[in-house]
């Protein structure tokens, strides 16, 4: 019995289909296979730009919303502002106050009984000028300049020269007490004179300059804890949703 060949004539060569195909099927395979990681990397790609899309615009909506805020919460920062200057001239008033009901209220326990005041002036500065006996009004200058010196400026009668001595004495008992100065002290039968006319009564007639300690600066620890902290206090009643 005779073979038959049943394979086309012009297959009959053999080889694979690629290479009968002269390399077409894998020219195909890579393109198709390039296709594939390109839409992988465009559908890669196209995911992050969506993802970063949606991002930026929560971040927006987050600024919009930090903006209404600090736009709510502007006249509470002007107000914080001008808390804190308050606070600050606050400072200075109380680190340049002098005490005078206290330091009047201490003159009038030392002074002798048989002493009579003819002026009493109060002064703050670097200097003071002598009262005039014949002067008959009292004054106390209100402003207290940080640094200056408070002085009390006396003038009267004293019934000797021996009561000045223990007026002088007793000056310097009072709290603050710098110095105390004996401008003058003369006898009333001398032409010297109190009030309107001599002193009735009495022999001498003085002046003394009682002197304090400097009032303190307005910048001490004192007065910055003061200011820092009412800053603080401040700082801490105003939350980003409001003033608490």
């Amino acid at each position: 019995m005779r073979a038959v060949n049943l394979i086309p004539s012009e297959q009959r060569g053999g080889g694979t289909v690629g290479a009968r195909s002269g390399g077409a099927v894998f020219l195909v395979l890579g393109l198709l296979g390039g296709l594939v990681v390109l839409a992988f990397l465009y559908g890669s790609s196209h995911h992050q730009l969506q993802t970063r899309r949606a991002e930026a615009a929560t971040l927006s909506t987050r600024a919009q919303q930090v903006e209404a805020q600090a736009a709510q919460l502007a006249p509470y920062a002007s107000f914080m502002t001008l808390r804190e200057a308050r606070l600050t001239s606050i400072a200075q008033l109380i680190g340049g106050r002098f005490d005078w009901s206290n330091a009047m209220g201490e003159l009038s326990r030392v002074l002798p009984s048989n002493v009579s005041l003819t002026s009493l002036v109060g002064t703050v500065g670097a200097s003071t000028k002598a009262a005039s006996p014949t002067s008959t009004a009292g004054s106390v200058s209100s402003a207290t300049p940080p640094g200056t010196t408070p002085s009390i400026t006396l003038a009267g009668c004293a019934a000797s020269q021996t009561v000045v001595a223990q007026m002088l004495v007793r000056l310097r008992l009072i709290s603050g007490v710098s110095s105390v100065a004996l401008q003058s002290s003369t006898k009333a039968g001398g032409g010297a004179s109190g009030g309107s006319g001599s002193c009735p009564g009495y022999d001498p007639v003085f002046s003394v300059q009682v002197s304090f300690e400097p009032l303190p600066s307005a910048t001490t620890p004192s007065v910055q804890a003061l200011t820092s902290g009412g800053a603080k206090q401040t700082a801490a009643s105003v939350s980003p949703g409001g003033v608490r």
